[in-house]
Parts: C-alpha cells; structure tokens; sequence
C-alpha cells in the first residue's frame, strides 16, 4: 500500500507540472498569428513590355543644367563594350502599341564606356564605383544611380549586366561601392546610408553628360529602404526611382512572413512556426538590430516621383503582393498615380534559374529592357495616363502570408531572458558533474588510505556492539567509495544528461529545420518525426525531475532521524554521519535546477503543447 501510495504520490507531481508547464509556454507565446494573405492582386497581362504613349515629336531633353555637388574622384581607367545583342526580344511589345508608341533608345544601341570613380564619403573614407556611360548617345542624357540590397559591397561584384545593359539604351549608370564600416549584422543606418548615397548621386549628376533634371535610382531589396529615407529627406531630387523586391513592411514584419512561408514549403510542424515568430517579436535591442523595426510604410507617401516596381513571382521572401499595394496607396496619399507594377517568374534578383540566390544566374529575359523602355519613356515626361500598356502585368503572383502590422511578444519578450535562460541549463549540469568527480576523487583517495576500525567499547552489549560496528564500517566504507547512493546517483546523472541532452536535440532540430528552410528542401516528415521526439523527450524531462525531487524529499526527510539513509541503526546512540554534506548539497540543487530550467526552455519552445 505504501508503494502504491509513493507511486501515486509521484504520478499527480507529474501531471501537475506538466500542466504548469504547458501553461506556462501558452504564456509565453506571441498572442499572434501571420495570416493568409486574403486580398490579393490581379495582373491585367502576362506580357510585361512597357510602350509609352507619343506625347510629343521632340527629342528627349538635352540641356545641359548646373551638376548638383562636385565630382569628387578622378577617371582612373576607361573601357568600351557593348551589351549581348538581345534584338529578337525586342519585337515582342505589342504591335498596335509599338506603332502608336513613343520609340526610345532600345537596348544595345550604344557601346558602354567604363569609367572608375573614387568618391569620398568621409574624411577617412572614400570608395569605388564604376561609371558606365553610352558612348555618342547626344546631349544630356538620363541617369541611375544604384544601390545595394542586403550585404552586398563591392560596385564590381554587382550590377554588372543591369547597369551595362541600361547604359547601352542611353542611360548614365553609377554602381558605387557600399560603405561598409558603418554597416553589420548588429547595426544599419539607413538615414546616414542614404547621406552616403546622396555623395555619390551628386557625383553622377556632376557628370559632363548627364543632366541632372533626369537622373534617378534604382534600388534592390533592403536598399529601397535606403532609397525611402533618401525621398523623405531629399524631396523632389529624384527624377525617377526603380525598386525591385521592395519590402514596404518593418523588418521584423517581413522576415515574420518570409519564415513562415519558407517553413510552409518545407512542410514543418506548427509549433516551429510559432518558434520563429516568438524569437522574430523578442527586443533586440541590447545586441542593437535597430533598423528591424525600421518604418519603411510611413515614408512611401515621399515617394512622389515616377515609380517602376518589380518582383519576381518565386521570391518567397517579401510581401510581392501587399509590398505593390503598400506602394501603390502610400504614391497616392502623396498626390502620386504614376506607378508601373511588374511581376517576372523569377527570383529575389529578378534571375531564373533557382528560387533562391545563387552566383551566376542568368535575369529574367525581358528584364533590363523593361527597365530601359520604362526610364527612358519617364525622362520623356511620360504621366501616369500617358502609359499604353497595363499598370500591373507579368507572371500571376501568389503571396501566400500577410507580412503583419505589428508584432508583440508573449510573457517573455527579451532575448536576452532566453539566452540566459539556455545557458544556465547547460551550465547547472555541468558544473554539478565536476563538483561530484572532484568528491569522487577525494574519497577514493582517502579509502585507499586506509583507516581505524569503529569501535564501541562503551556499549553494554560486546555481541550487539560487534555487528554494529561491523555495519558503521560497511556503510561508511560504501560513503567514501560512493559520492551518492545508488538510487540518488542514477536519479542525478539522468537528470544532468536528459539535461544537455533536451538542450542540445533542440538546437540540432533548429539547424534541421533552418538549413532545410534555406534551401526549400521538403522535409516534412522527418520535422515532423523530430517534432514528436522533442515532445517525448519533454516529457521525459518532467518524469525524471519528478523521480529526482521525490527521491529528494525521501532523503531530507530522513535528515533528523536516527538512522542513516539505508536505514543502519546506530546502537550507541550517537548521530549517525550526515548525509547532506556541502558537496552532496550542491550537486544535489545543480541538478534540480538545471533539470527545472531544462523544463522551463522546452516550454519556452511550446513543446508541453498538444
């Protein structure tokens, strides 16, 4: 009955904490979820060519106007090329609209001249850039300047097809450097990364065949970010501005949407799902990470200037759909209806090829002359109703999720908390694993000195005293030999390893997970497989807590009694040998706490949910 009882007993401290556990990661979850994307767009024609109405006989404008700033670096080194002749796609515009149409330069034209630039940012700093120019294109032609997306830096590793191919339609091109010093992982301003890219805008205006009245930007992916705060601060400087793969939302909104589409292609769990948003929503800010929350929806109302938008239909890592109707809308709350919208069957980089970024990728085929007729048919002083072709045309897009307005964090929202958190689990186990080895080290030492017998010369009774002293000796030869008891020792070394263990299985399913993500390699059943695994190996953690704290109780219970934890007598009265030594103390709470905060982590990561 008694053992029932134990058993009992130690059944309902299971269920109970398991119950607070679960509570717990409730509570600790976003009160949030990304939605499916409801509203979505239509596309008015798969052909994405862009044809201008004629407007007017006269040529495109060539006077020469005063350049803004000065030229701050010196030609270093000239070349000539001229694009891949790309002449059988550009019959592909609608005929009827083609001869009602006004003509522009189309692409390979002109021969590209390359010119190296250095501009100085700073005092201490100056960079590179590659000027490329069409060579016998008359007057005061149009210009871009271009700006980087996310990590990239050098103007000779970018930009190199775009830029050759644009300027062999007419059009100035300068891809400068990124400034690197002032930008990382931890920390991007995009307010003084736009002051640097206004030096290098000045620059290419201050160029002999450039007319500054219509130069613009194109801008990739976070650097539209860069190109909106340069709006907001610079109004009615840009001519133009083309943005591929703008995001539109915060960071912290895009990349909650980018996650969960990412995972839902690869088929994971839900709770992996509710993993990132949590771990997206947390502050950020004591490792800086400022620019996430970066208001780049409140600035598109600064976008009053001609805008060409451009996504690639494959890219599941912006909201192509919402990221249109964010600009769309945000253009015309600052007076704006002159807004094209493109969609290709391509990538984050408008290339083809492989859903995701990869080296060598070829663009999508009518890319760079969308580009072209767009740019040069706005210099021309196209309007909004002066376009012959739809606002919205190209490949059928499909946003799966909502990028959401905001995102809050459950009950823990620091980051911080949770590192802290993971790396006191790990480290309760460990140092509890060296404090008990080095109390190993010891007795062993010790028992193989040798000792005195214990006697008992004072008690009454020689033969009573005889086996007592003969058991003493037993038990305390088996207390020097063994830190714990055999029960107790396995009780605390499960405890540490499930431990480690939990902690560790946890950070190899995320890497799983997060590879298998990137790569938008299907692995549903074994995320799925893992998931489960995960949960048992929870629950094992409770179970095994609840064996350690129960045992616990036993042995303190036991403290004042006057038998030794294996229930020897001692029959001359005196106390028996403590059992709770500052060593067996320690390692016995390490333990506890650890396997507690292992509990709690895996909470955290909602694996107590059903």
């Amino acid at each position: 009955m008694r053992l029932l009882k134990r058993y009992l007993s130690s059944v309902l401290i299971f269920v109970i904490l398991t119950a607070v556990l679960a509570t717990l990661g409730n509570a600790m979850m976003p009160q949030w979820d990304v939605q499916p994307l409801s509203s979505h767009i239509e596309v008015d024609s798969t052909d994405t060519s862009i044809q201008a109405r004629d407007i007017s006989s006269a040529q495109l404008p060539a006077g020469a106007q005063n350049a803004q700033g000065q030229q701050s670096g010196a030609h270093d080194e000239t070349s000539l090329n001229t694009p891949a002749d790309h002449s059988a796609l550009q019959g592909e515009t609608n005929a009827a609209a083609v001869d009602a149409g006004l003509k522009t330069p189309q692409e390979g034209t002109y021969q590209v001249k390359t010119t190296n630039l250095r501009i100085k940012l700073a005092p201490n700093v100056t960079i590179n850039a590659i000027l490329r120019s069409p060579v016998g294109a008359p007057g005061k032609r149009p210009a871009a300047l271009f700006i980087h997306g996310a990590g990239t830096g050098k103007a000779s590793e970018v930009y190199g097809d775009i830029a050759s191919a644009m300027s062999s339609a007419g059009i100035v091109t300068l891809v400068p450097d990124k400034r690197l010093d002032t930008y990382s992982t931890f920390h991007r301003d995009y307010y003084a990364m736009g002051e640097d890219y206004m030096t290098s805008f000045n620059t290419l205006c201050s160029q002999p065949n450039v007319n500054p009245a219509l130069t613009g930007i194109y801008a990739e992916s976070e650097g539209t970010w860069i190109a909106e705060a340069m709006a907001h601060r610079h109004h009615d400087t840009f001519a133009f501005m083309m943005l591929t793969s703008p995001p539109t939302v915060p960071g912290r909104s895009q990349m909650t949407m980018a996650a969960n589409t990412y995972l839902s292609a690869i088929d994971s769990p839900a709770g992996l799902k509710r993993d990132v948003d949590k771990f997206i929503c947390m502050n950020l800010a004591p490792w800086g990470f400022e620019y996430a929350d970066f208001p780049a929806k409140q600035y598109l109302d600064d976008l009053t200037m001609p805008l060409l938008v451009s996504y690639g239909t494959d890219d599941i890592s912006m909201p192509i759909e919402q990221g249109a109707t964010n600009i769309i809308e945000g253009a015309a709350r600052g007076g704006n209806s002159n807004v094209v919208v493109r969609y290709y069957h391509a990538n984050h980089q408008m290339r083809v090829g492989a859903r995701t970024p990869a080296p060598g990728l070829p663009l999508d085929a009518r890319y760079t002359h969308d580009l072209e007729d767009w740019t040069n048919a706005v210099v021309a002083g196209t309007k909004a109703d002066d376009w012959l072709t739809p606002q919205i045309a190209g490949d059928k897009p499909n946003q799966r999720f909502t990028a959401p307005e905001s995102v809050t964090p459950g009950m823990v929202g620091s980051l911080n908390t949770i590192l802290i958190l993971l790396f006191s689990t790990m480290l309760c186990p460990v140092i509890a694993a060296f404090i008990g080895l080095g109390v190993l080290a010891e007795r062993k030492k010790r028992h193989g000195r040798g000792r005195s017998p214990i006697t008992a010369a004072t008690n009454e009774n020689a033969h009573t005293s005889i086996i007592a002293d003969q058991a003493l000796n037993r038990q305390r030869d088996c207390n020097e030999k063994r830190p714990f008891p055999r029960t107790m020792f396995a009780a605390l070394t499960l405890n540490g390893c499930c431990t480690i263990l939990s902690i560790t299985a946890v950070f190899i399913y995320i890497f799983v997970a997060v590879k298998s993500a990137l790569t938008l390699t299907p692995q549903g059943t074994l995320l799925r497989w893992g998931w489960a695994l995960l949960q048992i190996i929870a629950l094992a953690d409770v179970a095994l807590l609840t064996w350690l704290v129960v045992k616990l109780w036993r042995y303190l219970s036991k403290r004042h009694t006057g038998s030794t934890p294996n229930g020897i007598i001692n029959t001359d009265g005196a106390a028996p040998e403590s059992f709770w030594t500052p060593a067996r103390f320690a390692v016995s709470a390490l333990c506890v706490i650890g396997a507690a905060l292992s509990t709690i982590t895996l909470a955290f990561f909602g694996l107590y949910g059903w």
